[in-house]
């Protein structure tokens, strides 16, 4: 008889109660406090990039509006909400500069919407988790992410928490079956920043199989999620800013390599670079780069990792169930991140869930920590005092998180997974 059976005389256990009642409210009591009650500079670095956000938002007083009249760097569904709240809190009173009464006011007006995503990223988490391994994992993945420093960090200084929650909704709306939502879930993500687009491989992956219907899901999974993208680019387009938007891609496209191995190697040691706030109220310098080029071409980087994913994406896969799916989309994740040109510290709040929905054990807790440990050595220690060494140190550490992450995810897929797991709902093909 197998471990996994019943006798008719044993006990039935019992039922794990959900924690998530004591660490929901914990969880909002620390952010509160750190959002109102601590300033979000921090102690060794003045800048964050809600100085950014609140430049561009000012520009509006100009007449300046992203892909109205200006390029941009970030879709619109981010840089409107900056502007939303902007727009609120100056009809209420003078903002000033970023020194002034009036920033502090609206940096934790928009830390309370950012609050909202992240409390949806805590939510979304716990509840992709309850759905694949049960409530006691699950609690204990509330209690880690509640407890980590690098969402609490960046919630108040990056609006990146936007796009890790609409990644996350769209991952727990395919695996509950819901396709279209799921899929309007990542339109909205893709409206926040372009990274999600990487989940339309596993998607991909997961209805290959399926044959011809598949195909057709996949197809109309797809155009939904970038219809629901187009859409807000659509208003500018109407008004005639089609020529800001172009400009804003081409940005995207010209900014050169920074902060990963592959900048190392290009000699780029400083962030992405696209100049000067003003820059972006002239069409031209979106064509314009501003670091060394490539050492090895982006046409050969990027054939050698489609050469790879094309390989892992038609190896098969034995029963596609929901832990296989998010293992898929970890391993993508990170090689996406692997490959990418650029990479900026508050990314690793996206690369976090991922790791703890894959590997919700010490392990997945010890590339946790060292992952944080390299994103604060880059971003204020090595910033703060110019230190190149710590800088090194910092992209290899987390490039190496990265890598090994995807080995685990690619052991789990195709190997011997490192725990034989009982899931709680159906393949999301059913």
């Amino acid at each position: 008889m197998s471990l996994n059976q019943k006798t008719a005389t044993s006990p039935a256990p019992a039922e794990h109660k959900s924690q998530f009642s004591t660490i929901l409210p914990l969880f909002l009591v620390l952010r509160l406090t750190i959002l109102f009650l601590f300033t979000p500079q921090g102690l060794l670095n003045v800048y964050t990039d809600f100085t950014h956000y609140f430049r561009t938002a000012q520009l509006s007083e100009q007449g300046f509006f992203p892909f109205l009249n200006m390029w941009y760097e970030y879709p619109p569904l981010s840089a409107y909400l900056v502007q939303l709240t902007y727009s609120i809190a100056s009809g209420f009173f003078p903002l000033g500069e970023v020194n002034s009464l009036g920033y502090q006011i609206w940096a934790r007006m928009f830390g309370v919407i950012l609050l909202v995503f992240d409390t949806g990223v805590l939510i979304l988490t716990y509840e992709i988790t309850r759905k694949i391994r049960g409530v006691e994992k699950a609690d204990w993945i509330g209690w880690v992410y509640a407890l980590l420093s690098v969402p609490v960090f960046f919630s108040n200084a990056s609006h990146n928490v936007i796009m890790v929650f609409f990644s996350l909704l769209a991952i727990e709306r395919y695996l509950s079956n819901h396709k279209s939502q799921s899929a309007v879930a990542l339109g909205l993500g893709i409206a926040a920043k372009l990274t999600p687009l990487f989940l339309l491989a596993p998607v991909a992956k997961f209805l290959w199989d399926e044959g011809l219907k598949g195909v057709k899901q996949f197809l109309a999974y797809g155009v939904i999620a970038m219809a629901t993208a187009f859409a807000f680019y659509l208003p500018f387009l109407a008004l005639g800013g089609g020529p800001w938007v172009a400009a804003s891609f081409t940005a995207l496209g010209k900014v050169g390599s920074w902060s990963t191995v592959w900048s190392l190697l290009d000699g780029n040691w400083g962030p992405g670079d696209y100049g000067h706030l003003t820059n972006r109220l002239e069409l031209i310098q979106a064509g314009i780069s501003r670091a060394n080029p490539p050492l090895i071409p982006e046409v050969f980087r990027t054939g050698a990792f489609a050469i790879l994913f094309g390989w892992l994406f038609l190896k098969p896969l034995k029963n596609l169930l929901p832990e296989k799916f998010v293992w898929f989309a970890t391993m993508t994740c990170m090689l996406f991140h692997i490959w990418s040109k650029g990479w900026s510290p508050q990314w690793a709040t996206l690369i976090i869930p991922f790791l703890l929905l894959s590997f919700p054990d010490q392990r997945g807790l010890r590339a946790v920590l060292w992952l944080t440990g390299f994103t604060f050595l880059e971003w204020p220690v090595s910033s703060a005092f110019d230190n190149r060494f710590l800088y090194f140190v910092s992209i290899l550490g987390r490039t190496t998180v990265l890598c090994l992450a995807a080995l685990w995810a690619a052991r789990n897929l195709w190997g011997k997974p490192d725990s034989q797991l009982e899931p709680v709902v159906s393949s999301p093909n059913n």
